[in-house]
């Protein structure tokens, strides 16, 4: 091979690469270049550890690498919930000697009120505080900005006392939730936020219109960012007949206006809010939230857009600069490392051959386009088709 495509994050476009230029040390020789590129490491702002009966480090380590990322945001709602430093540098100690990069999210409702002190103690590793996963009402919200002094918000935007498991248009036997619940409490945590001198908000997993244009109007008055998931872009109600399908918030008749969004930069960024389970029950009323694809979400997101750049783009250095950081911060150098992509690979997503415990994938059976061919990692390829390598 002479040469191969790789992703320029710098001018977010695809190059020529020399492979003269540097030893890649491939641990099998591809029969052919065309359609293989290569890409600094992908960055998720959206995940969940389980620790408990489910997901560990171990495991979503694993899961990570086999998607291509290796900078990962963790989100609090672990048993017991991040919110406080003890239990905090608990989870930093179980993985510190990973190969993934992990950084850290604050519970808001927590007792840590300082996270500039906080960072100086635990090397900069808490990207900011969050109410995701956590049940919380308007009270709640303003005793949790009162007693903290501001920083960036990862906001999960819910009215907690007015849910329901799906949205209007999903034919199952669950209660409704009605659209304007989203937008309404993203309103709300801004405002609220503002009052209290937060400027910096990051919304999660946005899924309809409203919460769009809100956003949009939001931005006059202070700094906001906000996410799109996999399966938001990908599923529409009429699709959903799976538990692995039943996701907080719920699937949304919005996708193309949430396509839309992130061609037009509306939308900043993608994040997979891989929510793993090792089971799910058959029953709808009875499943928890949440599907875990962390290993197929590239794949998803690529299949949606068909735009490798974007893509990309959504997956690189857009998240990273939602945080504040650059590779350089993660002692991270392409490509040394570098995530390698088939672009021209599909196949059948099966979340039974995962190796993330959570078995529980949304988009079982379904057809995608483009996988990571091979990770590499402070020079060495720690994955290849596949397989780990040790």
């Amino acid at each position: 091979m002479e040469s191969l495509k790789v992703y320029n994050i710098y001018k977010g476009k695809i190059e020529d690469f020399e492979l003269k230029d540097i030893e890649l040390d491939f641990p099998e020789n591809p029969a052919t270049t065309n359609g293989l590129l290569l890409s600094p490491p992908f960055v998720d702002l959206h995940t969940h550890v389980r620790l408990i009966d489910g997901e560990d480090y171990d495991s979503l380590t694993k899961a990570a690498v086999v998607g291509g990322f290796l900078i990962v945001n963790l989100q609090p709602n672990t048993k017991p919930v991040i919110d406080s430093l003890d239990v905090l540098n608990e989870h930093i100690k179980l993985s510190e000697d990973k190969i993934v990069l992990y950084n850290y999210t604050v519970s808001l409702f927590g007792k840590v009120e300082d996270l500039y002190d906080a960072n100086s103690q635990f090397g900069e590793k808490i990207t900011g505080y969050s109410t995701d996963g956590i049940y919380y009402y308007s009270e709640d919200l303003v005793d949790g900005f009162k007693n903290k002094k501001p920083y960036l918000l990862f906001d999960h935007s819910q009215l907690h006392e007015l849910s329901g498991d799906f949205y209007i248009g999903t034919n199952l036997p669950n209660s409704i939730r009605t659209y304007s619940n989203e937008s309404i409490a993203i309103f709300r945590t801004v405002m609220t936020g503002i009052e209290f001198g937060f400027n910096k908000f990051h919304i999660q997993h946005v899924s309809t219109l409203q919460s769009i244009e809100v956003i949009t109007y939001l931005k006059k008055y202070a700094q906001i960012t906000c996410e799109v998931t996999p399966h938001h872009v990908f599923f529409t109600p009429d699709m959903i007949s799976s538990p692995n399908q039943k996701i907080n918030p719920p699937i949304s008749k919005y996708r193309d206006e949430l396509i839309k969004a992130v061609r037009s930069g509306i939308i900043d960024t993608f994040a997979t809010d891989h929510a793993p389970h090792p089971e799910k029950p058959v029953r709808y009323e009875d499943a928890p939230y949440g599907s875990s694809h962390i290993e197929v979400a590239f794949s998803v997101y690529l299949t949606i857009f068909e735009d490798i750049e974007l893509v990309l783009k959504n997956l690189t250095v857009k998240p990273l600069k939602i945080l504040g950081k650059s590779y350089a911060d993660f002692n991270m150098n392409f490509p040394s490392d570098a995530v390698l992509i088939d672009t021209k690979a599909e196949y059948i997503v099966d979340g039974n051959n995962f190796y993330s415990k959570g078995k529980n994938c949304a988009f079982n059976g379904y057809k995608v386009k483009g996988k990571v061919l091979g990770v590499r990692r402070n020079g060495r390829w720690v994955y290849w088709d596949g397989e780990f390598i040790e």
